[in-house]
C-alpha cells in the first residue's frame, strides 16, 4: 500500500491537521447561497430563452426550467438577482467587519504591484516559497 497517504501532514500547523476549516462559517453560507442563487438564474434564463427562441431547435425542456412561461421566468429571475444582491452586500459587510476583505482579497499594495508589473515587463517571473504559503494560509 502506498505510504505517502498515510503519512502526516508536512506542515503541522495546517488547517485540515488542526481541524479548522478553510472559510468560516458566513462565507461559507454566502458561498452556498451563491451557488442556489445562480441555480435559479440559470434555470429561469432558459425559461426566458424559450420563449423567444434564437437558434432553432435549442430548447430545453421544462424538467430544466423555471417558470411555465416567460413572465413567471423573469419573476424567479429578478428574486434571484435581488438573493445574489442582498447576499454580496452581506459577504461584503462580514468581510469589513472582521477584515477578512482586506486580508484576503485585496492583501496587494500599490506598491508592490506597480514593481510586479514592472519586473514581468523586463521578463523577470518570480514564484517564491512565500506566495505559496499566502495562498495555503
Amino acid at each position: 500500500m502506498n505510504q505517502a497517504l498515510h503519512r502526516a501532514p508536512a506542515n503541522p500547523g495546517s488547517p485540515t491537521s488542526a481541524g479548522r476549516r478553510l472559510h468560516p462559517l458566513p462565507v461559507r453560507i454566502v458561498h452556498w447561497v451563491n451557488a442556489a442563487a445562480m441555480l435559479v438564474m440559470i434555470t429561469s434564463g432558459w425559461g426566458i430563452y424559450d420563449d423567444d427562441v434564437i437558434i432553432d431547435g435549442l430548447n430545453f425542456s421544462g424538467f430544466w426550467r423555471l417558470g411555465d412561461w416567460a413572465a413567471w421566468s423573469l419573476n424567479w429571475h429578478f428574486a434571484g438577482m435581488w438573493v445574489l444582491v442582498v447576499n454580496g452586500l452581506a459577504y461584503l459587510v462580514y468581510g469589513f467587519e472582521t477584515g477578512r476583505l482586506r486580508e484576503r482579497l485585496l492583501p496587494i499594495r500599490l506598491s508592490k504591484l506597480v514593481k510586479t508589473v514592472i519586473d514581468t515587463l523586463h521578463g523577470e517571473f518570480k514564484f517564491r516559497s512565500e506566495h505559496l504559503r499566502w495562498a495555503l494560509r
